[in-house]
């Protein structure tokens, strides 16, 4: 019987701007990817740490996971490319690395190598002489009920990892993803995977964007539906019922605009949100109606708020 939660979550790309960051120079992301991950290990190792893991990341996919942990009583680690497999607690270096698009990231440079993410978690940990760290996490903690929420390019990034849970462990795992996500979970495990989906926008205490929505569907499966403290199958059937209330949103066409028409609109509302991002977030989606994912918005957030400053 289970006697403890541990909730799984991925990084954030907003991090508290606390201490030096580490971070690869264009030319050190280049060559062969394990070069890249003892380099990155160099770097991070030489990085004065500062926070904790818990503390580094911002965001409501990280403030949502926070709630849950607490909710549970459990315990919290984060996935991330440049750190591996981080708990709450654990010291960590700021940092500035990634396999997703944007700044920092290694995507370019492993599609050209023929490395996928999955292989450059591999590396990374196998480096830092703890391979396959969440599928052993999950298999030597056999009373522990695991929450694992992550979008599909950290799922895809775990595909070798979580291959390895052992099959007496899957009725203690609950993954939160994308429909997207969901398809690069493997066959052994599509079990494990709650059925969330759009639906889950029709309520208002759950709405929120696509970047977030797996943490979302995990908050409403422990506060709403107690789903954690049901079986797997039961878990799943729960899920079905309480989504059957709900009805996808009919979403509005939002207008495309550049990089600059974006932030000159933030600057003519700044003021107006007193410079919150998840404010001015909201009014570019829901008022202006524009398209900006939130990746993308962080960044130009961020650029113009070094403008003004």
């Amino acid at each position: 019987m289970a006697t403890g939660y541990g909730i799984i979550t991925n990084c954030t790309a907003r991090k508290r701007a606390v201490g030096q960051v580490a971070r690869l120079t264009p030319v050190e992301r280049t060559g062969d990817p394990a070069a890249i991950a003892a380099r990155w290990l160099k770097t991070t190792g030489r990085t004065h740490q500062t926070l904790t893991a818990g503390e580094l990341y911002v965001g409501r996919a990280m403030t949502e996971s926070h709630a849950v942990a607490s909710r549970v009583r459990g315990s919290l680690h984060v996935v991330s490319a440049g750190l591996g497999l981080a708990a709450r607690e654990d010291q960590v270096p700021n940092y500035d690395l990634t396999v997703s698009q944007g700044p920092g990231s290694l995507a370019p440079v492993l599609s050209q190598q023929g490395c996928n993410a999955a292989r450059w978690w591999e590396l990374l940990n196998e480096l830092k002489g703890s391979p396959l760290p969440l599928s052993r996490l999950i298999n030597r903690t056999p009373k522990t009920r695991f929450l694992l929420a992550m979008p599909s390019a950290y799922v895809a990034m775990l595909a070798g990892d979580l291959q390895h849970i052992q099959n007496s462990a899957r009725d203690r795992v609950f993954i939160f993803t994308s429909r997207v996500g969901a398809n690069e979970v493997a066959a052994r495990l599509q079990r494990c995977v709650m059925p969330y989906d759009e639906r889950l926008e029709g309520h208002k205490d759950y709405a929120g964007t696509r970047a977030d929505f797996p943490q979302r569907a995990m908050r409403h499966f422990v506060e709403e539906i107690g789903g954690h403290r049901l079986n797997v199958e039961s878990a799943k059937a729960a899920v079905e019922r309480a989504l059957s209330r709900l009805k996808k949103p009919i979403i509005p066409h939002r207008a495309r605009k550049s990089d600059e028409e974006i932030i000159e609109l933030l600057r003519t509302q700044w003021s107006a949100h007193e410079g919150s991002s998840s404010r001015l977030h909201r009014y570019l989606r829901d008022i202006a109606l524009v398209a900006c994912e939130q990746a993308r918005f962080g960044g130009l957030w961020r650029q113009l708020k070094a403008e003004l400053a």
